[in-house]
């Protein structure tokens, strides 16, 4: 399937047979849509659990039957419009697919603008099923710059606006492939990463498009002004993420510092680890005859015996 339509994944743990045989019901559900109506509880049976998974298969939680139906539901709904789609350009020719992508996409943007995120992005998965590299490397260049990449930096943002993170930072991986310097796509992903509470991730994100946008100001000669603008607030964006990311750096180092200065301030290292003891300095004896002595005639009130004292040899 295409790299951006990810699918949340589940699992069912039920009897193996059964899997079989209802997972081919809920296909079958998910290809009619007359037939999507039906109650998923009733049709998995009390029996089966649901859950939901990431990328990499660990689970993150549990999913209702409604849940998976909207998942198969909305999944059987976007192949089915890829499918037209496909259908719709496989006879144009390479100046057709071009023309019919970046009118979708013009389509997409206005959906943007609205802040119709779902229907943006599923415009622009559209426009990718337009993607020709069959032809010269000339022309490969030209689908990749005028469409490609322009569409998954596009499709980043509305992920991003949709809360879909990790889709976010696998989409601009797509776009940095085709030009590691683009400042939206780094921005983006740093964003993603940022929202995902993975700040040593965000911040060269971050840094690298300050620098990208930098490069940009330098040859802002040519630029059309309204590209300089975008570019001037993506900016301003940027700088703001990154001051918080400098501040949340100030403030993790403030406390190490504390920590570390608990031992100049007299405070145990230990103080919020209550199970483990802090070490006792080991403390010198002396155990010679002179100091035995000494101490013993304190308890005899300065009495002694010549025949009581110890030979001066040490043991």
């Amino acid at each position: 399937g295409h790299p951006s339509l990810k699918p949340i994944p589940f699992t069912c743990h039920v009897n193996p047979i059964e899997v079989m045989s209802k997972a081919e019901e809920v296909e079958e559900v998910a290809r009619h849509e007359e037939e999507g109506q039906q109650n998923f509880a009733e049709l998995l049976g009390p029996n089966c659990v649901i859950k939901r998974v990431d990328k990499n298969q660990k689970v993150i939680g549990n999913a209702k039957p409604e849940e998976m139906q909207h998942v198969l539901m909305s999944r059987a709904a976007t192949q089915k419009r890829l499918g037209a789609c496909a259908e719709h350009v496989k006879n144009l020719s390479r100046k057709e697919k071009m023309h019919w992508a970046l009118d979708l996409k013009d389509q997409a943007n206005r959906c943007y603008a609205t802040s119709n995120f779902e229907e943006a992005a599923q415009l622009y998965n559209d426009c990718l099923v337009a993607l020709d590299f069959e032809g010269t490397e000339e022309e490969n260049a030209e689908v990749a710059t005028k469409l490609q990449l322009p569409i998954c930096t596009n499709l980043a943002a509305c992920l991003i606006e949709m809360g879909k993170y990790e889709e976010c930072i696998d989409m601009c991986n797509i776009a940095l492939s085709v030009e590691e310097a683009t400042p939206k796509a780094l921005y983006r992903r740093g964003l993603a990463r940022y929202r995902l509470g993975d700040y040593a991730k965000a911040r060269p994100d971050l840094e690298a498009a300050q620098q990208a946008i930098a490069d940009f100001q330098q040859a802002v000669r040519d630029k059309p002004r309204e590209e300089v603008a975008a570019m001037n607030d993506l900016d301003r964006r940027v700088r703001h993420y990154l001051l918080d990311l400098r501040r949340f750096n100030a403030r993790e180092k403030e406390k190490c510092q504390k920590i570390f200065n608990r031992k100049a301030e007299a405070k145990s290292l230990y103080d919020d680890r209550p199970d483990v003891k802090e070490e006792v300095p080991k403390v010198e004896i002396d155990d010679s005859d002179e100091a035995i002595e000494a101490k013993l005639r304190q308890f005899r009130g300065d009495f002694h015996c010549c025949c009581c004292r110890r030979n001066p040899r040490r043991y």
